[in-house]
């Protein structure tokens, strides 16, 4: 007949019994401060798209002032990311091509925040003065919104074909937004974003809008 199991294996039995119920607990609060944090996180990122929506439509609002803010952040951007992109001498040699699109991104960064410079800091700078003169003179198509909207969608649309989910990647859809944005304006398109958050109507502003031709 097989022999009863003996006395002393019980304690080790309940030992393991206790441990493994511990460590469920242990992975049940895990889990549970995982949910808590994942739920804040989600909270938090979901007002601050809403904030950063707003600024977006609160500037769009404003016409052609506002949208070259807005394409002058782009365009800040776009410079700062070219910029860390040529920090990393090696891809010369291991992803040229990357490398050289880094250089033509931070130029068209440069470019931009040179043609959408607030007014006022041109009337400060002399240098900024030449530059906006120098391109007007050698790439007039920048000088109308027509052309500043296929300039930025040429941009947005590297940006997209050459990066996965990044953040380039979502410069790019900014910037390609902006593009169609600043090519409906050429054409008299008046974005109206005028119903806040209170759903009352703010006062029109058509005659901020200027038709650049």
């Amino acid at each position: 007949p097989p022999h009863p199991a003996h006395p002393l294996a019980w304690p080790n039995s309940s030992r393991c019994a206790a441990r493994n119920e511990a460590d469920m607990d242990l992975n049940e609060n895990q889990r549970n401060a995982a949910m808590s944090l994942a739920k804040e996180f989600g909270a938090n990122a979901l007002g601050a798209t809403k904030d950063l929506a707003a600024v977006m439509r609160d500037y769009i609002q404003r016409g052609p002032e506002g949208i070259g803010w807005l394409c002058f952040v782009g365009g800040v951007a776009t410079c700062v990311l070219g910029f860390l992109g040529l920090l990393d001498v090696l891809g010369v040699l291991t992803e040229p091509l990357e490398y050289l699109v880094n250089v033509y991104q931070m130029a068209f960064g440069l470019t931009a925040c040179i043609i959408e410079a607030p007014p006022e800091w041109v009337e400060k700078s002399e240098q900024l003065k030449k530059a906006q003169r120098f391109i007007h003179e050698f790439a007039k198509f920048l000088t109308t919104f027509g052309g500043r909207g296929l300039f930025y969608l040429f941009q947005g649309s590297i940006d997209l074909a050459l990066n996965s989910l990044s953040l380039t990647f979502f410069l790019g859809c900014y910037l390609g937004c902006m593009g169609v944005l600043c090519i409906a304006m050429q054409y008299g398109f008046k974005p109206d974003l005028s119903f806040g958050r209170s759903g009352q109507r703010v006062p029109d502003r058509a005659d901020d809008y200027i038709h650049v031709t």
